[in-house]
């Protein structure tokens, strides 16, 4: 409800859009494209489609928002500030072909299957040649990897798989290559953002290079993906690994993580039994007691409130409340949407 309350008339979202507040505006970046693609998955989650149901009007008005902005290369960035353009265009490129792809493969509109493929061919055009993942920038001489932006394009082509699309072999090969550099020592159940890191214009990089939940998260997610089965003895030491490491928790901005806590989320239901209900126990209550109850924003989640959200300062409000939504929704979707 307080997504669709907040959506522009054009049919989109964006980051800035439901939160002006000058704490929130600070350092918040501006990107249409990553809020629009954020806020059609958190209704898709839910069963929601452009074709039916209650929100069918403004999730048609948002798809059809994200085509009509769409470039002849298939890129869905609709460009911004110079600093958002500078760390965000693939992030939100993956973030809207997931969105695009999963719309397609929920209802096989016609309309959707060319703009969905070429969503996908944007994504293999810009592969990182030598390492097989994606960082900030295109072009060539430009392109590098790290885990976080991979693991976004690796979820929308797995979606446009599922949705039937095509999606060349090379490229999750490529994936998989970056996967394995990616992996901490080796160890396939542990993960690192960037192992190549370097400290560039006096700006320390080298936490890249050591290991995170968050990033081993996503790299467990993407080897789901890349078919691990959930009994996998990789898999099942990673699970291990994020229960022992950082459960959910909202007491301080490093342990308040809603990016981590939606790639853990499906990785944990992935793996299931007693591992998925330590998990789900500790974050649904979490997320039920910080959910604003009353006021404007009734609905949503604070990205400073009770504490700030580890990202929240750059994505704001609708950021926090679309992942919040999407880690309550992974153990009604993955059933009708990803088997």
């Amino acid at each position: 409800e307080v997504l669709a309350r907040h959506q522009s008339v054009d049919g989109s979202w964006g980051l800035t859009g439901c939160d002006t507040a000058a704490r929130a505006a600070a350092n918040q970046l501006d990107r249409d494209t990553a809020a629009t693609g954020l806020a059609v998955l958190a209704f898709q989650g839910a069963g929601y489609n452009h074709r039916e149901y209650k929100y069918a009007d403004p999730l048609d008005r948002a798809i059809e928002w994200l085509i009509e902005n769409q470039s002849e290369s298939g890129d869905l960035y609709v460009p911004s500030d110079k600093r958002s353009n500078s760390a965000c265009h693939l992030y939100s490129h993956g973030i809207a072909a997931l969105a695009l792809t999963e719309a397609y493969g929920m209802t096989q509109d016609p309309r959707l299957k060319e703009p969905a493929q070429q969503a996908i061919r944007f994504i293999e055009n810009t592969q990182d040649p030598e390492r097989g993942g994606w960082r900030y920038f295109i072009g060539s001489g430009k392109q590098s990897s790290d885990t976080s932006v991979t693991g976004w394009m690796m979820t929308a082509l797995h979606s446009g798989r599922l949705a039937g699309l095509d999606v060349k072999r090379t490229t999750l090969q490529g994936i998989q290559d970056w996967m394995d550099m990616a992996a901490d020592g080796g160890n396939q159940s542990r993960y690192r953002y960037n192992p190549f890191a370097v400290d560039t214009k006096g700006v320390s990089r080298l936490h890249g290079k050591k290991t995170t939940s968050a990033m081993t998260a996503v790299g467990l997610l993407m080897q789901v993906y890349n078919g691990w089965e959930p009994t996998d003895s990789r898999l099942v030491a990673g699970a291990d690994y994020l229960l022992e490491t950082q459960l959910p928790d909202d007491s301080t901005s490093q342990l308040r993580d809603s990016y981590y806590w939606y790639y853990a989320t499906q990785v944990l239901h992935h793996a299931g039994g007693a591992k998925w209900d330590q998990w789900n126990k500790r974050l649904r209550p979490l997320l039920d007691r910080s959910q604003q109850k009353t006021g404007k924003f009734v609905g949503s989640w604070d990205p400073f409130n009770p504490v700030p959200d580890r990202w929240g300062r750059f994505g704001g409000r609708l950021y926090v409340t679309s992942l919040n939504l999407m880690s309550l929704e992974v153990r009604h979707r993955m059933l009708p949407l990803y088997r």
